[in-house]
């Protein structure tokens, strides 16, 4: 896995402990998890609010740092790693609490984004919020999610961009890459769902009833001044049925289809890319792992 430090300055091989670059369907949707050695020189560059980029150049501001000793003695210095978890910087805002309320109606996601602090450009798909409300203390990523599911959609990164696709357009896909069948470890359970995944109804402006998707039996839930169409929005969603351990694929994101042999198309939901040096006497690894799902309605 390359990574760098300082803008262009390469993480050795063998000073990157184990690394997981973890791309996600969420409003922050790439995240670094990494033990790195470092020394006197190198150490500062890894501190909170320092910036680690990707091979495709990517970057991630640094929120957690911590300097794990290794008990391994080097000349007359203690090696020592630094335990880093950084986020996507253009919006690692929205992942703050907020000392202000953002209220908005008839917003684009983007003008969201950038209300809590996101540096985006443009969101490719955007779309218009009817309305978005995160109050003071509050952090505006659980808000966007909310919006999201009003919408229908999620919100992937690739290629430097923010884009918002519908759940079902992440089924037209081509796929990118084939899952060997028998490779995953398959989840089912119809009862879970039913539990976990409502339906939603609603009032209209003179006291009536507005129902979603009731074709069936569900949790129910009310959800205020929302449309038919809102409502069906909310109750689709995508759900794990496939954990897959797979070859070594930094490129596949979050939002990609796959082809899982014997199945059909699945989509991405989370893409873990692993790298493990085997520095304490492990066998060193670099695979990526796969979440995989399919759409419920």
């Amino acid at each position: 896995m390359q990574l760098f430090y300082d803008t262009d300055k390469p993480i050795r091989g063998d000073f990157l402990r184990r690394a997981v670059l973890r791309s996600d369907l969420v409003p922050v949707p790439l995240t670094l998890e990494a033990d790195i050695r470092i020394d006197a020189e190198s150490g500062p560059f890894f501190a909170v609010g320092r910036s680690v980029h990707t091979y495709a150049n990517d970057e991630l501001e640094i929120v957690k740092s911590e300097v794990v000793p290794s008990g391994r003695v080097q000349g007359a210095t203690e090696a020592a790693y630094v335990r880093i978890v950084a986020i996507l910087k253009p919006v690692k805002d929205v992942a703050f609490i907020k000392p202000y309320a953002i209220i908005k109606r008839g917003a684009t996601l983007a003008q969201i984004y950038r209300a809590a602090g996101a540096t985006l450009r443009g969101i490719e798909g955007d779309f218009s919020a009817s309305r978005y409300t995160c109050l003071v203390g509050e952090v505006p990523s659980y808000h966007i999610s909310r919006a999201l599911q009003e919408a229908g959609g999620v919100v992937r990164w690739r290629n430097g961009r923010l884009a918002f696709k519908s759940l079902s357009s992440l089924f037209d896909q081509n796929p990118v890459d084939v899952v060997p069948a028998g490779s995953s470890e398959t989840l089912d359970s119809g009862f879970r769902e039913r539990h976990e995944i409502p339906a939603f109804y609603s009032l209209d402006a003179g006291g009536g009833f507005v129902f979603g998707n009731r074709t069936k039996t569900r949790a129910i839930r009310f959800q205020q001044g929302a449309s038919a169409t809102t409502l069906r929005n909310m109750t689709s969603c995508l759900v794990v049925d496939r954990v897959s351990r797979f070859k070594y694929a930094p490129a596949i994101a979050a939002g990609d289809a796959m082809e899982v042999q014997g199945v059909g198309i699945r989509a991405v939901i989370t893409a873990a890319s692993v790298f493990e040096a085997g520095t304490d006497g492990e066998a060193p690894q670099q695979y990526t792992k796969l979440w995989l799902g399919r759409l419920e309605r």
